[in-house]
């Protein structure tokens, strides 16, 4: 756990979940380390009294490829780690000095499903209050209002060409899982896109996206397309928390977490 700001006397704490390929190396610093800084940053400037966290207490699926891991497209790992968020946030919200601070969990990518099994544990994620799920490809529920904080309280941001949010479904996974383990999400995409029942089905549940799943959506960047001049991409997928790249993502974040979500800008569903 590294955190930005003080998680014990901040009125506004989040915690950020990262997903696929994340271990303490060089990537880590170059990559999740400034995800939760540019959250801090930004989450400073709506209200000085904010901390975040990047919380990496569980073993995220590897793969030297990238994607080519049965690891991935499981929920073992998830509910490990859902279990240890659980009660590392326990330990966050009992150590907080404010009689009453604002703490927000951000799930990315397979984070998001990591976080979605902690809601699930006994009375939910201790202490937040919302929840942020970018890139995801699922939580494992089909519903915002069994994340625990009420569906109000749960925002989504999904990039256009973020082919991680557009995995085909496990009824699709006969071709799905072909797609995933040869080309990565972009292959499932590309291979998903062809057996799609026109549902908002992914691999993990319910689009969390989908005005089924009933969250609030908020704009993102369309970023990269899928298939370029150098072929597959999922570069999009990595951009949500990057001021540069898509502010506008960035900064829902940061009101989100900084207790400012009533001033979002609201998304139409897919």
């Amino acid at each position: 756990m590294v955190s930005y700001g003080n998680p014990d006397t901040a009125r506004n704490v989040s915690a950020y979940v990262p997903g696929l390929n994340t271990s303490l190396d060089a990537d880590f610093a170059k990559n999740d380390l400034k995800r939760a800084r540019d959250t801090a940053i930004g989450m400073q400037r709506h209200d000085p009294s904010s901390a975040a966290i990047v919380w990496l207490g569980y073993d995220a699926p590897q793969s030297p490829d990238g994607w080519g891991s049965l690891d991935v497209m499981g929920d073992e790992r998830a509910e490990r780690g859902g279990n240890a968020f659980h009660q590392f946030m326990g330990g966050v919200s009992a150590t907080n000095e404010n009689e009453d601070p604002h703490m927000t969990a951000i799930g990315h990518s397979y984070g998001s499903r990591t976080v979605g099994a902690a809601t699930q544990r006994a009375g939910g994620i201790p202490g937040v209050d919302d929840i942020v799920l970018v890139g995801s490809p699922g939580v494992g529920v089909d519903r915002a209002d069994e994340l625990g904080v009420g569906k109000e309280h749960v925002f989504v941001g999904a990039a256009e060409n973020d082919v991680v949010t557009k995995l085909p479904s496990k009824q699709q996974s006969a071709v799905g899982a072909v797609g995933m383990a040869v080309a990565g999400p972009g292959g499932a995409y590309l291979v998903g896109e062809i057996a799609d029942q026109e549902d908002d089905e992914l691999w993990f549940g319910q689009d969390p996206a989908s005005e089924a799943f009933g969250a609030r959506r908020f704009p993102v960047g369309d970023g990269p397309r899928v298939v370029g001049g150098h072929g597959l991409s999922i570069d999009a997928h990595s951009q949500y928390f990057d001021p540069d790249r898509d502010a506008s993502s960035a900064n829902s974040i940061a009101l989100v977490a900084a207790g400012q979500s009533r001033r979002l800008k609201a998304e139409e569903y897919r």
